[in-house]
Parts: structure tokens; sequence; C-alpha cells
């Protein structure tokens, strides 16, 4: 380990993809002094896919719409689709940090091997060691890496002989070409590339442990995100609305749900019931176990198969800070993180992003960036303020469920309510006096369609005000600043 640099002064930012950005932004605007690091070679996070564990794919597309979507002060350009292309987030990610000129901040292609809490003379820092071998001291850590870093796998009996491979590393559908092909698991990724093997494999099967919910992606000819599932009386109301608009999953999709619709993260997807009906695509049950080239399932099928790719999710971690020092859990108990982003324990580690709820858009993260930093701000002018908000963060968890019934699986441990953490956290942020930072003052929100109202008297409907979020005309390669 090399001579210490002493940057106790700053806080340091970690990582440049939306959540990094947001953070950035409000830190540059409250005059927090800071560092920013970057492991890929340009900003954009997850959605660029040259950065190292891109998880990105070419048939990835946003699964929120982009009139909903973006940042309040640049929201997605009018010329995009409505389910914008990898790229294109890529891309209007890289044009709101050069909107806002970030990139001079971060030093890219700069990886952080770990991090730990000291205690000092003046209170908690942390050390840094990044895979360089240089070692920083500094004020505390604002971790932003993205959580689709650590692939979860499963384990089954026997052994497999032909190829295995998380989904982390597919990137195009060709690589199934003249193959027989098993996807494991049923998140949104695992649907996209089970779609890109029914095109193109020779067999395409998507083994699943329970039946889901499917989203479709337009509903009454208006965007998904335009109806208001977070806040609808009861789950099951949910249910009826997509047994209306989609079939009942029991028929057209994987088999029966064993849980109210909303439980777990929707899977927005119109292109895998197209291909199940079709017959391009086969489902299975859970797998029982590997036996060479041949896969067993728990309903006593088999099929022979030359390659798995396991789509299975992310650990829900940390990957350069030890366990002991952030527990990620939905276990109040044990969980570090209140609101999954202030550390209980340690006050000078913040974490943005674990959060999973059933709602995208940027602004949120503009919005839960000014909670983050408009805390740090106190605890240099208004020491008062902050000890009394770092007695709420070592508090019981909020109930954030908004009334409805999660299931917290792992990869999906922090799911919450969406409208209720909105709700919670302007309270917070009025209740402490935050200033709007990456946030702007005068943002609207865009409106609901009310799904108990569409059940009482359907009919067709139009798309509602998308607010400050609605798309607006310009070119985004015109305003990248890297």
């Amino acid at each position: 380990m090399g001579r210490q640099d002493d940057r106790s002064d700053r806080w340091l930012v970690i990582g440049a993809g939306p959540s990094g950005l947001s953070v950035t932004l409000a830190m540059e605007r409250a005059g927090l002094p800071f560092d920013a690091v970057e492991a890929g070679d340009k900003v954009g996070g997850l959605w660029n896919m040259n950065n190292p564990g891109s998880a990105i794919y070419e048939s990835a597309h946003f699964i929120s719409s982009a009139d909903r979507s973006g940042w309040a002060d640049l929201p997605m350009p009018d010329h995009y689709p409505t389910y914008p292309r990898w790229w294109e987030i890529r891309d209007y990610i890289r044009a709101w940090a050069g909107h806002h000129q970030l990139s001079q901040h971060y030093e890219f292609d700069t990886t952080v091997a770990s991090a730990e809490p000291v205690e000092t003379e003046d209170g908690e820092c942390w050390d840094v060691v990044l895979e360089s071998g240089e070692v920083r001291r500094y004020r505390g850590v604002i971790a932003c890496p993205g959580f689709q870093r650590v692939p979860n796998q499963p384990t089954y009996p026997g052994d497999f002989t032909g190829v295995q491979r998380h989904s982390q590393t597919y990137v195009r559908a060709d690589e199934f070409e003249g193959k027989r092909v098993l996807i494991v698991g049923a998140g949104n990724s695992a649907v996209d590339i089970a779609c890109d093997a029914a095109v193109v494999a020779d067999r395409a099967v998507i083994s699943t442990r329970r039946g889901h919910w499917f989203m479709p992606k337009l509903v009454g000819g208006v965007p998904f995100d335009c109806w208001a599932v977070n806040t609808a009386s009861s789950q099951e109301q949910v249910g009826r609305f997509l047994m209306m608009h989609a079939g009942d999953p029991a028929v057209v999709g994987f088999g029966e749900p064993d849980h109210v619709a909303m439980a777990h993260h929707p899977i927005l997807n119109d292109q895998v019931v197209h291909h199940l009906a079709h017959g391009d695509l086969v489902h299975r049950p859970e797998v029982q176990c590997l036996d060479g080239p041949f896969v067993h399932f728990v309903d006593g099928s088999s099929e022979e198969i030359d390659e798995i790719v396991w789509a299975t999710g992310f650990q829900d971690k940390l990957a350069f800070v030890a366990e002991e020092h952030c527990r990620i859990s939905p276990d109040d108990a044990v969980n570090d993180l209140f609101l999954w982003m202030f550390h209980r324990r340690h006050p000078h580690l913040a974490v943005l992003g674990p959060a999973n709820l059933a709602a995208g858009g940027y602004w949120g993260l503009a919005a839960a960036a000014d909670l983050i930093v408009g805390h740090l701000v106190d605890e240099r002018d208004d020491p008062a303020s902050w000890r009394r908000f770092r007695k709420v963060i070592e508090g019981p968890e909020p109930d954030l469920s908004g009334g409805y019934r999660y299931h917290q699986k792992e990869g999906h441990l922090s799911y919450v309510n969406a409208a209720a953490l909105d709700e919670y956290s302007a309270q917070l942020a009025v209740d402490f006096g935050f200033e709007p930072l990456a946030m702007p003052a005068d943002f609207q929100p865009p409106e609901v369609l009310d799904i108990d109202e569409w059940l009482a008297q359907p009919g067709p409907v139009s798309k509602p005000s998308d607010g400050s979020l609605a798309t607006v005309r310009y070119e985004p390669a015109e305003m990248f600043d890297d």
C-alpha cells in the first residue's frame, strides 16, 4: 500500500451514472468540496456499454417512457421513441452531464478497490484504495456505483457439460445462433434475452420459479407509467386491470402467479407473450438438477441444452465496502441504510441507487441527491439540524409500502412504493429546510390516470400531462462535454 494522500477536507463521489451525476451537480451547487471517480472512460454508468461490468445488451430499451423519465431541467429529446433504446439513454445521460459540465469533475478509468471507515481526531473519515494502489483519505464517501455489478448466480445439484454464464456477459442475439438456449430468470433482462433467443436460437427455453404478472408497455394507447399503479385502492384492483389488458397470466404467461400484482418488480414486456403464444419460446418451471447436457425441471420435464444464461439478478452490495461496514437487508434490525441512502452507523457514508420501485425517472434521483447533500450541508452550516436528522436516520425505517405487499427477494431486497417514498422524502426536505439543488424548485410532477376510476367506468383515455418532464427539442450529441 502506497503513501496516503490526505484529502479529508472533501468528499468522494463514486460513479458517473445517473445517480452519481445527480449527486455531483448537487454537491457543486451546494459549494461542498469533492472529488469524483468513474471506472469507465465516460459518463453513463450502466448505459455505457463499454464500462467495466456493464450489463447492457444491444436489444435493451428503457422500461419507463421518455416523456416521464428524464431530469426535469433538461427532459429527454422530443424525437426519442416512447421507450428509448440503450444508446439513446446513454447519449441522453451524456447530454445532461454536458449541459451542466459535470465531466470536468471526474477522474475516468479510475476504479475503487476498497473503502473503509476510520476514526480520526476530526471524526469519521474514509480510507479509499484505488486499483492503481493509490490510497486516499476522504471526509466521506457517497457511493453511486450502480447495483447491477455483482452477479447473483444460483447453484443446482449435478454438473452441466455445456456453456454457463451470467446475463451480465450477454451482448447480442447472434451469440445464440445454432444453439439450444436456456434462460433462467424472470426479470426484465431475462425476458428481453429470452425474446432474442426466440428469434435466432435453434430452441429457446425460459425457466422461472413462479408465475408472474405482465405489464403491457402501452395500455389504452398510452405508456404504462401514465397509470397510477402505485396508488390504486388495492393490488387486487391492479390485478383486475392487468387481466383486462394483458390477459390471464396463467394462460398467456409463466403460469398462475403466487403473489398479487405489483408484489414483485414489474415485467414490462409484450414480446415474450407473443413468442410463447407462437411456440418460438418454451416455458419451464424451476430447475431441479443438471445432468451433462440435460437440464431437469421440477415438473419432471427435461431439455437438452447447449448454453445456460443465468439472468438471475445481482447482489445487493457495495463491491468495494466490506459487508461488516454496509449491510443491505430487508430486516430493519440488520439493514444499515435508512431510506436505502443514509448509513445508520457511519454518518460519512451515503449510498444512492439500491432502492427498487415501480417507477422510473432520473428526476427522482435528483430529488434523492438533494436530500443527501442537504444533510451534508447541515453538518457544515447547522450542526444542530444535522444531529436532529441523524436521530431520524438512526431510528426505525418508515413504512414505505403505501399499503402494498411486496415480496423482498435477493436482488430486489429494497422494494418500496414509489408514491410513498416521494411523499415521505418531500416532507423530510420541508421539515429540515433542504434547498433544491439538482432538482428545479418549480418542478411539476406528471399527472397519472386513476386505475380505480377506469375500472368503474372503462373507456378510451387520453395521455395525461407530463408536467416538467415533457420532451423538448435538441440533439444530445451537440451537448456532450467529454
